[in-house]
């Protein structure tokens, strides 16, 4: 008759966590929680107009319906920054790129 083996059981989250470590996506996780909370860090005006489209190496990029909106957020995007930060309880985020929101007619097909 084989020996009884006993496996010792753990939890899965401290597990998950040093997997994700070991192949570098705890950062790509802890980033992508800026893009969560975006809409409740800078308010309903501003996330109607300005939406975050991804976020690489602190730097987080950000679609803007307009050119007025644009200026505003420039103006702004230091202060989201530190919002942001605070909310993610350490610096993930280190700057915010503006680009001009992509319509479907940039691509070649017609708007409706």
């Amino acid at each position: 008759m084989a020996p009884k083996v006993r496996s010792k059981l753990e939890a899965v989250g401290p597990l998950l966590g040093d997997l994700l470590e070991r192949l570098g996506l705890d950062r790509r996780l802890r980033e992508f929680r800026a893009v969560e909370v975006w809409n409740e860090q800078v308010g309903e005006a501003i996330a109607e107009n300005a939406r975050p489209v991804g976020i690489r190496n602190g730097v987080l990029f950000v679609e803007v319906s307009s050119s007025v909106w644009m200026q505003e957020l420039v103006l702004l995007r230091d202060e989201i920054v530190e919002r942001l930060n605070r909310e993610l309880g350490e610096s993930i985020v280190r700057r915010i790129v503006l680009t001009a929101e992509r319509d479907v007619a940039s691509h070649g097909e017609e708007k409706e």
